[in-house]
């Protein structure tokens, strides 16, 4: 590497020997994936949409917007989760984004886009909301994003694609890539959402990809009913999505990753306590 930072990150060198050592024995994401599954009770969730959206007299509350604000909310208060391996470097992300595609009808035969949305540290739910519903507008609108249309150019040329992968692959490995490629490819994020529930399906894994810099892969299955504890101990069907994670484990020990995930969980529990900045000193990473 040329350069020791990049374009979207720092280089961390303040690690324990066994995380400065696993980029060393584990060379790529999918060698360093663990899987995890759960089922997420939504039941306080949807309510809390339902109520939003009277409120407001509009639909502009989404559950799957609110996994979002749950996830950014997460990511603020525990940094190490918007962290990537490149090569053997460990980086600390320089902003926070997350990725998903876009239908843009609910048909077999429709195209669809990738959306990529930039978050600040203090974004409330409100805000989340916005730029969610803003960005699926967008892909689903006719004007071809950035990254589209620099691939829509490649196809027209005799080898354009190999090419430009080629030189792409070759300033990326030093460090030299070009900010302005890297924030409009949508695999260069802190995390890749895939909401398979909108269209019935359960909830497969997923695998980490190798182009980028995702280090998370997150995937949301249709919503179900289940028995479950109630307030007073009686039992009752209660509404709950499986969600599947792919984690690059180099990023973060297990115990930091069992702690976001209570975190995430607590957030979905009590939507509310994400209409407030977030009080950092509250959590500790």
């Amino acid at each position: 590497m040329i350069l020791r930072d990049r374009s979207d990150g720092q280089r961390v060198f303040a690690l324990g020997q066994y995380n400065s050592v696993m980029p060393y024995v584990m060379r790529g994401r999918n060698e360093s994936a663990v899987y995890f599954a759960t089922d997420i009770d939504v039941e306080n969730a949807l309510r809390y949409v339902k109520a939003k959206n009277a409120e407001l007299g509009e639909n502009r509350y989404s559950l799957f917007g609110l996994f979002l604000a749950a996830a950014v909310r997460t990511m603020v208060l525990k940094p190490h989760l918007n962290r990537f391996i490149h090569r053997r470097g460990v980086y600390q992300r320089k902003r926070l984004s997350f990725s998903f595609i876009v239908k843009k009808r609910m048909t077999e035969d429709a195209a669809e886009a990738n959306a990529k949305i930039y978050f600040e540290r203090g974004d409330t739910i409100d805000v989340v909301m916005g730029r969610f519903n803003t960005a699926v507008e967008k892909a689903r609108g006719e004007e071809l994003p950035p990254a589209s249309r620099t691939i829509r150019t490649l196809q027209g040329v005799p080898g354009g694609k190999a090419a430009f992968t080629a030189l792409f692959r070759l300033l990326d490995r030093f460090n030299l890539a070009p900010s302005g490629l890297i924030d409009d490819d949508p695999l260069f994020t802190s995390a890749f959402f895939a909401n398979l529930g909108s269209i019935g399906l359960e909830t497969p894994y997923h695998h980490l990809y190798e182009w980028g810099t995702a280090s998370l892969f997150i995937v949301l299955g249709r919503m179900f009913m289940k028995e479950a504890p109630r307030h007073g101990g009686a039992a009752g069907a209660k509404h709950y999505i499986t969600f599947k994670a792919t984690v690059d484990e180099r990023i973060a020990d297990g115990m930091y990753f069992a702690h976001s995930l209570a975190l995430f969980s607590r957030f979905l529990l009590h939507p509310e306590l994400l209409e407030g900045p977030p009080d950092l000193p509250v959590v500790e990473g």
